[in-house]
Order: C-alpha cells, then sequence, then structure tokens
C-alpha cells in the first residue's frame, strides 16, 4: 500500500518540480525586466531630466512575485539554508524523522502566510484598493501574483511532506532521504560535478 501511495506521490513531485522550474524561470525573467526598467529610468532621468518609466514602484512588486515564485523551486533543490552540524552525525531513521518535523514546520508556516495572504488580497479587490503612487495599480494585481507562488510553495511542501510521512511509515529511509535530507558534502560535490558535465 506505502509503495503505491508513494509512486504516485513521486509523479506528482516530478510534475511539481517541473512546475516550480517554469515558475523560478519566470521569476527570473521579471528580475531581468527589472534591470531594463532601473536602466531606463536612470537614462531618462540623466538625458530627458525626467523619469520615462515608474521603476520604484514596478521593482517592489517584482521582487515580491519572485520570490515567492522561486520558493517552491528552492524546496525541490534542497537548497533552503540548513544547520547540519548535527543532523549529519545522526542515523539516517532520526534524520528522515527531523526531515519531517522540519517539514510539518514548513507546513504550517505557509497555512498561516498564505491564509494572510489570501486575506489581504481578497480585501485589496473587495475594496478596490490602489497604490498611491502616479501610477494607481490596482494592488490586488501584484498581490494575486504574490499569492500565486505562495500557494504554489505551499502545494509542493504538503505533497513533501505527505512522501516523507509514508516513506517513513513503508520504511522507505533513502527515498526520503534522497528528496528531503540534508545533502552531505559528497553528495553536494557529486550533484556540483554532473551539473558542470552537463
Amino acid at each position: 500500500m506505502f509503495a503505491r501511495v508513494n509512486t504516485t506521490l513521486d509523479k506528482l513531485l516530478d510534475m511539481v518540480q517541473i512546475g516550480s522550474l517554469w515558475l523560478a524561470r519566470a521569476g527570473g525573467v521579471l528580475i531581468l525586466l527589472t534591470v531594463i526598467m532601473v536602466t531606463v529610468e536612470v537614462l531618462s532621468r540623466r538625458f530627458m531630466g525626467r523619469s520615462a518609466v515608474h521603476a520604484t514602484e514596478l521593482t517592489g512588486y517584482i521582487m515580491a512575485i519572485s520570490a515567492s515564485w522561486s520558493f517552491a523551486y528552492t524546496l525541490m533543490r534542497k537548497a533552503h539554508i540548513r544547520i547540519d552540524a548535527l543532523y549529519l552525525n545522526f542515523p539516517v531513521k532520526v534524520r528522515g524523522v527531523l526531515d519531517l518535523v522540519a517539514l510539518l514546520a514548513m507546513a504550517l508556516f505557509c497555512i498561516l502566510v498564505v491564509g494572510s495572504a489570501f486575506g489581504i488580497t481578497s480585501d485589496s479587490y473587495g475594496g478596490g484598493a490602489t497604490a498611491n503612487t502616479p501610477l494607481g495599480t490596482p494592488i490586488w494585481i501584484p498581490q494575486a501574483l504574490w499569492l500565486l507562488g505562495l500557494t504554489w510553495f505551499s502545494i509542493a511542501v504538503g505533497l513533501l511532506t505527505l512522501r516523507v510521512l509514508f516513506g517513513l511509515l513503508g520504511g522507505d529511509i533513502q527515498g526520503v532521504q534522497r528528496l528531503a535530507g540534508s545533502p552531505t558534502l559528497d553528495e553536494q560535490i557529486n550533484d556540483e560535478n554532473k551539473e558542470a558535465l552537463s
């Protein structure tokens, strides 16, 4: 039973990984757009004496959106900052339990943040709130894009938490380590070498 559930969750996590990669790439494109906007603004102020774009407002939105769009990719790549000085000295089963506890804490964080972000976005949309800027941006638009990234991250955390839970219950300790465990130095070096060769 656990093997079948884990196989299904692995397929879903593969799809999440692909979606997360594309969201992270889209966030990267938005960052490049920010660079272009700031460059145009600096040049227009220099040569025309006024701003041709409203880069300050738009870059603030873009930074929040692109950050939230990259969270799930960072999770799937196990690239979040970890303090693992003691972790790597524990037996593999203990590490698996610690990974589950960490994911449960992250899931609780997601519930709180997404709930608050949804409330803020809903209130902004319902109240017709606009930015107090020359653009007068309907504030719900950047908030909804920000919420999209947070929601996708929450889905990734939820599926990964379930996979780790069922992996531990089914005795798939190596699968748990592969998906959620902190990589050892040797594993990091091997990953770096594989990426350099491809």
